[in-house]
């Protein structure tokens, strides 16, 4: 936030969004400055008192927890610098982009909103990747809005890109949107900018890793991919794999990489930063695979 003179204009709109707060949904191209607004957003919707939640739904560039998954955090005082607030849930889709992957990444940011409302979040405010282009963007965002059913649309545009997503929701009861532009100073990342930007984050998520072992007489393993596959099967292709660590809720304790698979024991060998897998009760492969040394 510090890198951008905030538009006069966001202000209106925090004003608007606050007179009849819910789910606010950030919508726009890539770097169009939504992470910044959302940002924004928070920190004045937590000064002016409301209870709030930031879902972070961009795979690749999250901000909150590591790539490969959609985050939320309860924020109790305004956020700076947003890395620095950790979070409450994670849900695992297993990719960095949500390209093939759009239902998974619906369903958890929907999953994580519900959440966030059970637990008494005035205001939810939903960031999400840049994934606006063609039939992929428009199925991916419109479909999102349907689930979510957001109280405000902040839609930021640099031409049209954004309004064959907004067709379909202008003028619909109970759904303010807001229009904007993106603002003076916004970063262009480069393709190797973000791509950096990831690898980096990976590295200081699995930082400190050791090698565990977890028994899968108690814990089941979920491999989307081949759903069917016996656990043999996913042992001969999932060396490297990143995989979620998820509890009984399917909530993502942590991340994990697959390193090997005892027959005799019946045991996963994994490498990951979670201490204390206790509570995981499924082993839910991604589509991507890490080479990281405990």
């Amino acid at each position: 936030m510090t890198e951008i003179d905030i538009p006069e204009a966001w202000s209106r709109v925090f004003e608007e969004i606050a007179a009849f707060p819910g789910c606010v949904f950030m919508l726009g191209g890539p770097d169009t400055g939504k992470s910044t607004l959302a940002h924004f957003l928070c920190s004045q919707s937590v000064q002016k008192g409301f209870k709030t939640a930031y879902i972070d739904g961009d795979l690749g560039q999250s901000i909150i927890g590591p790539p490969t998954t959609v985050g939320m955090v309860h924020l109790h005082e305004p956020p700076l610098p947003m890395e620095a607030v950790g979070w409450n849930y994670l849900y695992f889709i297993g990719a960095t982009s949500p390209a093939n992957h759009l239902l998974a990444t619906a369903a958890g940011v929907g999953r994580l909103a519900h959440q966030a409302l059970e637990e008494g979040a005035q205001m939810v405010v939903v960031d999400t990747s840049g994934l606006v282009a063609g039939e992929m963007g428009f199925e991916l965002k419109f479909y999102k809005i349907e689930l979510l059913n957001p109280r405000h649309i902040c839609a930021i545009q640099r031409g049209a890109e954004v309004e064959h997503i907004l067709k379909g929701v202008r003028g619909r009861r109970g759904i303010r949107t807001h229009m904007l532009s993106p603002p003076q100073g916004v970063r262009i990342r480069t393709p190797e900018v973000r791509r950096a930007y990831r690898q980096g984050r990976f590295e200081a998520y699995f930082s400190g890793s050791s090698l565990r072992t977890i028994s899968l007489d108690t814990v089941k393993l979920c491999y989307p991919e081949l759903p069917l596959l016996s656990k043999e099967g996913i042992a001969g292709r999932a060396q490297g794999t990143v995989l979620g660590l998820n509890d009984e809720g399917y909530f993502t304790r942590g991340l994990g990489i697959w390193e090997g698979f005892d027959r005799q024991r019946n045991e996963v060998s994994i490498v990951t930063p979670v201490e204390d897998c206790g509570a995981v009760r499924y082993l839910h492969l991604g589509h991507i695979t890490l080479n990281v040394s405990a």
